[in-house]
This record gives structure tokens, C-alpha cells and sequence, in this order.
């Protein structure tokens, strides 16, 4: 299996990333590499199966969030999901509404929708971020933060019965050890008093 031509970029652009020193433009690589990032998940072999692993996927995204964090004022970071990965390969349509381009959206990565008339803008280069607002959360991202919030408590109180269990377990076996050195004692004391 060959390397795409997105992946082929996302490399080209991840080795150019540290030597960048304008910060407008690590703003833009940054952004531009996630969406390739997201792009490049999306991508399907002709059989329908992923074109690069989750592996894969999950190091370009620490590369990536490795070069946000050298920003000034970091961006927000971006993980790719399981989750993300399979609604992704159901949402490959694009729709646009009120002039804007949209893609499909994934609860995993944060998309910038741009105006097609600042296109022209991003690719020069004269991009501003505006990092002051809060990420706003779709009602399918909140279901899916509800549903890891119960598994963590759901897991947390098995936890907490397997170490109630192993406690009584490990009693159990103390007092079974003791009641057992007793008994040894008592059986060999008649023994011990003949002797003295």
C-alpha cells in the first residue's frame, strides 16, 4: 500500500513545523496539519479498511500537538478517537449552508469552517486565532463525554469491590494461616511436654 498524497504532505509539513519561527504561520501549520490529520483518518483502502493505523494516526497527532504546545498561545489539543475514526467513515459528505464549507464533523477533532472568500487569506498566510473563546461542544460530543464519565465511575466502583474482596480474601487466609499454626501447636504440645 502506497503513501497518499495528504500523508505525503503532513510529512513534508510536520519536518518544516520546528525550523518555522513566525508564529502566524506555526498557527497556520498547526491548523492546516490537523486538518490533514483528519483527512488523512478519513482515507479508505479500495477495500473499504483504513489507509493508515490508529497507531499511526495517534503519533502524527502527538507530533502535532508537541509542535501546538511550542505556540505562544497554545491551541486547544486533538485526539482521534475510535469513535471519531468509525463516524468519520460514515460522514463523507460535504454540505454547504449560509456560505460557509462544512465537513464532516468528528467529536474526536476540532474543524474550522472558513468563508470560501478568506480561502484566499489562509493560504497566504495572514491567518489570526482567536483562542480567547471556549470550544463549543456538539450534543454528540456531550453524550460521549457522559458515556466516558459513567464508564470511569462504573469502573472505579468495581475497583473498589475487588480491593473490598481482595481485603476479606487476605484475612480469610491470614486467620486460615493462624487457626492452622494453632492447630500444628496443639497437636505437637502433648509431644513437647513429654520431652521436658
Amino acid at each position: 500500500m502506497g503513501i497518499s498524497k495528504t500523508e505525503i504532505n503532513l510529512r513534508r509539513l510536520l519536518a518544516a513545523a520546528p525550523q518555522q519561527q513566525n508564529q502566524a504561520k506555526l498557527i497556520h501549520y498547526v491548523a492546516t496539519l490537523r486538518e490533514q490529520l483528519e483527512q488523512l483518518a478519513e482515507e479508505r483502502t479500495p477495500e473499504g479498511l483504513p489507509r493508515i493505523s490508529k497507531a499511526q494516526v495517534n503519533d502524527y497527532s502527538e507530533k502535532i500537538e508537541a509542535i501546538a504546545s511550542k505556540l505562544v498561545t497554545p491551541l486547544p489539543p486533538v485526539r482521534v478517537s475510535e469513535d471519531a475514526l468509525r463516524s468519520n467513515s460514515l460522514k463523507t459528505s460535504t454540505s454547504k449552508s449560509d456560505g460557509e464549507t462544512q465537513a464532516p464533523s468528528s467529536p474526536g477533532l476540532r474543524r474550522r469552517f472558513v468563508p470560501a472568500s478568506n480561502l484566499e487569506d489562509r493560504t497566504q498566510g495572514t491567518v489570526d486565532a482567536d483562542t480567547s473563546e471556549p470550544v463549543k461542544l456538539d450534543a454528540q460530543a456531550h453524550a460521549h463525554i457522559e458515556k466516558q464519565r459513567k464508564l470511569q465511575e462504573s469502573l472505579t466502583d468495581e475497583m473498589v469491590g475487588l480491593a473490598r474482596q481482595l481485603k476479606e480474601s487476605s484475612l480469610l487466609i491470614s486467620q486460615s494461616v493462624q487457626n492452622t499454626e494453632k492447630v500444628r501447636f496443639n497437636s505437637m504440645l502433648p509431644t513437647l511436654i513429654l520431652r521436658c
